[in-house]
């Protein structure tokens, strides 16, 4: 296991105590708000930070916010993460010091967790898709535009 595993394990693990439950679309909105983080070479305790998101207001695509709210450390109650109801997913975390970065789910991952879903999978069922989440190369579930 490698520390970048071993780090998302160690969150992952705190997300689900966060989020009451270990899914898939958690682990999106962990993994976006990682990413961002790196991107933007800072980390959760920046107050600096301001996070956007959009995307499908209603379970199971609202859990995102969830995961960027605990992996960010922008929430909902101290104003730096707001959010849009559409059909894009996406994420953007700013800091007026070290630029933006727009997260984006790609749609056909989306879809496919949807598909899986949709089959009413058991509780351990949704935590062994949110496990293949977070083992899937960042690059085959978003695209990165960093500005």
């Amino acid at each position: 296991m490698t520390s970048r595993d071993q780090d998302l394990a160690t969150i992952l693990q705190g997300a689900r105590g966060f989020h009451g439950h270990l899914g898939p679309f958690l682990v999106l909105g962990v993994r976006a708000g990682m990413i961002a983080l790196r991107e933007l070479r800072t980390d959760n305790k920046n107050h600096n930070l301001q996070a956007a998101a959009w995307l499908i207001l209603s379970i199971p695509y609202s859990c995102i916010l969830d995961g960027i709210q605990f992996a960010t450390g922008c929430t909902i109650g101290n104003r730096r993460l707001r959010f849009e109801d559409s059909s894009d997913f996406k994420i953007s975390l700013e800091d007026s010091e070290n630029g933006k970065v727009t997260i984006s789910i790609l749609p056909k991952v989306v879809d496919a967790l949807m598909r899986e879903l949709s089959g009413n999978l058991p509780t351990h069922g949704v935590e062994r898709l949110a496990q293949k989440v977070a083992a899937t190369a960042e690059q085959e579930l978003f695209a990165i535009d960093r500005q």
